[in-house]
């Protein structure tokens, strides 16, 4: 309808640019053409009745659009909830996996701490152990140098007396040799007490 009335205006513009007639009849002409375009429209019961069937599309599809709107809040509104619920899960997830970790690190620093104590342990007595078996040796060894010292002693003064018969010279004195004590295996040798 709309282009009805724009066809109606742009052919009466067309007419008015090139009527060959004169303004008194161009009038006359012009009300004729009107008064018969308002014949072709209709009457306002059926102006009313299109009205109505036009706002009646209108109004139902602005329903129908209010129902999608309506439906595709709640599909927001699930999908949010859904994803809300997937968060605190992660989040669930992600806070027991941390306290797990957490424990785990807990238990290898206490096995750590035990290890280390054990060694800890084990180095004490491995050095209390050595310690004991040095003094113990050490002991011994003085025994046995005490002994040895002894029967040195004794045995001492029966090869002093030997020596002396040996060499020729009294008990008590040192024999002193230019010579080296044995010549054949070191042929260079001077003896320092000669210089």
């Amino acid at each position: 309808m709309n282009s009805f009335v724009k066809g109606v205006l742009v052919g009466v513009g067309i007419g008015l640019v090139v009527a060959p007639m004169r303004g008194e009849e161009m009038r006359r002409l012009l009300a004729e053409r009107f008064q018969e375009l308002l014949g072709y429209l209709p009457e306002n019961e059926q102006m009313n009745q299109y009205m109505q069937q036009v706002s009646d599309r209108v109004s139902q599809a602005s329903n129908n659009l209010g129902d999608l709107a309506q439906q595709a809040a709640s599909k927001v509104k699930d999908t949010s909830s859904n994803l809300g619920g997937m968060a605190q899960q992660a989040a669930s997830k992600v806070k027991d996996t941390s306290s797990s970790l957490s424990d785990m690190a807990q238990q290898a620093a206490s096995k750590v701490k035990d290890t280390g104590s054990s060694l800890g342990g084990l180095a004490q007595q491995a050095t209390s152990t050595v310690k004991q078996t040095a003094k113990v040796t050490a002991q011994e060894t003085a025994d046995m140098a005490k002994q040895g010292a002894k029967a040195g002693a004794q045995s001492g003064a029966g090869l002093t007396g030997k020596a002396s018969a040996m060499t020729g010279t009294p008990p008590g004195t040192t024999a002193t040799s230019t010579e080296a004590p044995f010549p054949s295996a070191y042929p260079q040798y001077t003896n320092p007490e000669n210089h």
